[in-house]
């Protein structure tokens, strides 16, 4: 017999975020407002960056591989639409990680925002991958932007190496989302923000809109 778990926000630091996240709709893909809260001034796609597969420590980007081939790096761009990979001797294979930001990425976000949150507690939250590794409610830690590599740290042996799915600082003023999915991280930002994050040449980042799609088939309609 098949045994339903009812995963319930109420309660939790998490309940704001849900209460303001969009539901997905008719089955024609999904959104940005299903991942980051509506009501923010600017929002933006933070691409997970590739890995060669050789230990190289080589990194490749979206944009990159979309024009190797002449194709459009845009903020609907999902991997199924990159060119295909070459699979010569010689050649690595390029990896990268759902549900978690490439640490080089991370690292560049979190000094970002250090920028224009100060000194105030940030939340960190596993929700999906809580409950994919068995925890029986999401779990969220209180800290500082500082110590998020001692976040993920904590709890690696509870929800593995993903996420924080969701942060966000107790003013509420930005929200990060990386789906435990998805090879992109989402975040909802002042107007102010996003411009800092745009231009940090650490960061692929596009902006998109609440209505941006974000799934695999995002720019593939005919396999939504």
């Amino acid at each position: 017999m098949t045994e339903i778990h009812e995963w319930a926000y109420e309660g939790t630091e998490l309940a704001w975020l849900q209460e303001r996240l969009d539901r997905p709709g008719d089955g024609t893909g999904h959104t940005v407002s299903e991942l980051v809260p509506r009501g923010f001034e600017a929002y933006l796609r933070i691409f997970h960056r590739f890995e060669a597969s050789d230990g190289s420590g080589r990194r490749r980007t979206w944009q990159e591989w979309a024009e190797s081939a002449r194709g459009r790096f845009h903020a609907e761009l999902s991997h199924l639409s990159l060119p295909p990979e070459d699979h010569s001797p010689g050649h690595p294979l390029w990896q990268t990680v759902e549900g978690a930001l490439d640490d080089r990425s991370r690292h560049a976000l979190t000094r970002s925002l250090a920028d224009v949150t100060g000194a105030q507690a940030v939340y960190f939250a596993y929700d999906l991958a809580a409950l994919c590794w068995g925890e029986t409610e999401p779990l969220i830690l209180r800290s500082s932007l500082a110590e998020l590599e001692t976040v993920r740290d904590e709890v690696a042996d509870k929800v593995g190496s993903s996420g924080p799915e969701f942060w966000w600082p107790q003013d509420r003023s930005w929200v990060v989302t990386s789906d435990y999915d998805l090879l992109s991280t989402y975040v909802g930002c002042p107007a102010a923000t996003a411009e800092r994050l745009l231009g940090d040449h650490e960061l692929e980042v596009l902006p998109v809109t609440p209505q941006t799609r974000v799934d695999w088939y995002s720019d593939r309609p005919q396999h939504a």
